[in-house]
C-alpha cells in the first residue's frame, strides 16, 4: 500500500469515526479544535507581524522539505470541524507533500502543528524578547489543546494521521478515536 493509499484511508477512517462520535463528545471535540483552529492563527499572524513570508520565500521554505508525517489525527479533525474540504497530498516527490505550487494547501489556521510553531534562526533572530515570548506561550496552549484530545481519546496523534492509522487500524485493528464513557458526560474526574 502506498502513500497515497495510507492517507485516502486513514482520513476515510477518521472522517467515520468523527461522525460517529456521541453528540456531547463530539461537541467538546469541536470546542476544542475551534481553539487549536484560533491558536494557530495567531501563531500565524504573530510571524506575519515579523515578515516571515519574505524570509520564508527567500530560503524557499527549506524547513518544508520533508513532512510527509507532519498532518496528524488532529489536524483532519479541525478540517472535519469546520466543515473545510481536504486537500489531496502529492506523494512521492522530494518536496513535502502538502505543498503544490503556490506554496502550502492548507491555510495558516489549518496547518500542522509543526509547521506553526517552527521558527527558523533567520525568523526568530529578528523578534525582539517579548514576540519570543509570546509566540512560546502561545505554543504551550497549542500542545495542551493537542493533549487535551489526546486525553479525550486515549491515543498519541504528534505522530502523524499515516503512523496514527498504520499502528491503530492495520496493526491493531484499533479505531483511532478512542474514548471512554467519562468524557461524553463531561465527568473528567473519574
Amino acid at each position: 500500500m502506498d502513500d497515497r493509499e495510507v492517507w485516502s484511508r486513514a482520513v476515510t477512517a477518521v472522517a467515520a469515526e468523527y461522525r460517529a462520535l456521541p453528540m456531547a463528545l463530539r461537541s467538546r471535540v469541536d470546542a476544542t479544535v475551534d481553539a487549536i483552529r484560533s491558536t494557530k492563527g495567531e501563531l500565524h499572524r504573530l510571524a506575519e507581524a515579523m515578515q516571515c513570508a519574505t524570509i520564508c520565500a527567500s530560503c524557499g521554505g527549506e524547513c518544508c522539505v520533508r513532512g510527509k508525517y507532519h498532518v496528524t489525527v488532529v489536524d483532519i479533525l479541525v478540517f472535519l470541524a469546520a466543515a473545510e474540504p481536504l486537500f489531496v497530498p502529492r506523494f512521492g516527490g522530494e518536496a513535502c507533500p502538502y505543498l503544490d505550487g503556490a506554496g502550502c494547501m492548507m491555510a495558516p489556521s489549518f496547518r500542522p502543528f509543526n509547521c506553526v510553531t517552527y521558527n527558523c534562526e533567520r525568523v526568530e533572530g529578528g523578534w525582539d524578547q517579548e514576540r519570543i515570548s509570546e509566540f512560546y506561550r502561545r505554543e504551550r496552549q497549542l500542545r495542551d489543546l493537542y493533549g487535551e484530545l489526546e486525553r479525550f481519546f486515549g491515543n498519541r496523534f504528534m505522530h502523524g494521521l499515516l503512523m496514527n492509522y498504520e499502528r491503530d487500524v492495520m496493526d491493531r485493528g484499533e479505531p483511532i478515536l478512542r474514548y471512554s464513557e467519562r468524557w461524553i458526560d463531561g465527568n473528567d474526574d473519574q
